[in-house]
């Protein structure tokens, strides 16, 4: 259903001022008008409906008595951008969303829909006062209500996670066992051996391996296709595959979509204390938070990107050290006499 229909399905033919018949539940939530100051009550609600099912909050709609009044110009003027900025660096996974307005005869009505999040739990990454946000607090939309998750919601998402594991697991092996299993080989990087389907094992030359390794086609993780599937090399050992063979599906704008200025504009602390704190915890050259992007054609100058982790992992560096006052300052300086050497 588009969401301009589930809007208009809620209104039905309801005048202005008159009452809605839906009342709020576990997908629904009415605001008589959007306020900025509110955003953290928004996000934590948004939260709550990526953990269940996701949904709607309707601005424009009092909930008690519930009439239609018509949503405000703060809704129109409001900016999206730094929404979604407050949102990622308020709760991981991403939670995705949109919003809009819908026109009436008398009024209109605007609304802000959650998807559901495809990895659960949204969890909080730091601490958020007004709305009493801790981090690695999990909300959940119970009926009318956005709350803190209870043990029943969080087993069956962990439940639900383990059976989609499962799943990726069983269709996993039914694509071997429909193929020829005598020419499935395995490629050991550590002590480089190939195991043969016939029962000889052979070493070679790391070297080697590397060349073959290169032309050959791999499994990346989360991406096994059993419809499409091509023939594939298992590599196991300790092999860093984006450092040792290039790897086409990486987009460093996606992967990697923060410069240093923007991972200071979402932690709210000055570029250089985020240079510091990227010296102090030796997050260049780890590739779970950095990659260095070549910014011209002949890749001569290079520019630092950093992930979606590095940015988790600072927001939780610096709200475990939230109370302790010397902390950062301390590690300026710290950093400030390194590079003074």
């Amino acid at each position: 259903m588009k969401h301009a229909d589930f809007v208009k399905n809620i209104i039905e033919s309801t005048k202005l001022f008159e009452r809605v018949k839906s009342r709020e539940r576990n997908d629904l939530e009415y605001k008589e008008s959007f306020v900025v100051k509110s955003i953290y009550k928004y996000a934590k609600t948004m939260a709550a409906f990526a953990n269940n099912r996701g949904g709607y909050i309707l601005f424009g709609i009092k909930d008690n008595p519930r009439e239609v009044v018509g949503v405000n110009k703060n809704f129109e003027d409001f900016q999206q951008e730094k929404f979604t900025e407050i949102l990622n660096a308020l709760f991981s996974p991403e939670i995705e969303w949109e919003s809009g307005i819908v026109e009436f005869d008398q009024f209109k009505i605007g609304y802000v829909y959650t998807n559901e999040a495809e990895n659960k739990p949204v969890i909080a990454l730091k601490n958020e006062s007004s709305e009493k946000i801790n981090s690695g607090d999990v909300f959940y939309r119970y009926r009318a209500r956005s709350e803190k998750i209870k043990y029943p919601e969080m087993k069956k998402m962990i439940d639900d996670l383990l059976y989609r594991e499962r799943k990726r697991l069983l269709i996993l092996m039914e694509a071997i066992q429909k193929n020829d299993t005598t020419n499935l080989g395995i490629v050991n990087y550590n002590n480089g051996r190939f195991s043969t389907p016939y029962g000889s094992d052979v070493t070679v030359d790391k070297k080697l391996i590397i060349k073959v390794l290169r032309k050959a086609k791999y499994i990346k993780s989360g991406q096994f296709d059993e419809i499409n599937g091509m023939p594939a090399i298992r590599v196991t050992g300790n092999i860093d595959l984006a450092e040792e063979i290039p790897v086409p599906d990486i987009e460093p704008d996606i992967q990697y979509p923060y410069l240093q200025k923007n991972l200071a504009e979402k932690l709210n602390i000055k570029s250089y204390e985020v240079q510091s704190l990227i010296w102090y915890y030796k997050m260049k050259g780890i590739k779970k938070y950095h990659m260095e992007v070549s910014s011209t054609a002949s890749g001569n100058s290079k520019v630092n990107k950093y992930s979606d982790i590095a940015l988790q992992f600072l927001a939780e560096r610096i709200n475990e050290n939230k109370e302790n006052d010397n902390w950062l300052d301390s590690i300026k300086r710290e950093y400030k006499e390194r590079i003074s050497e």
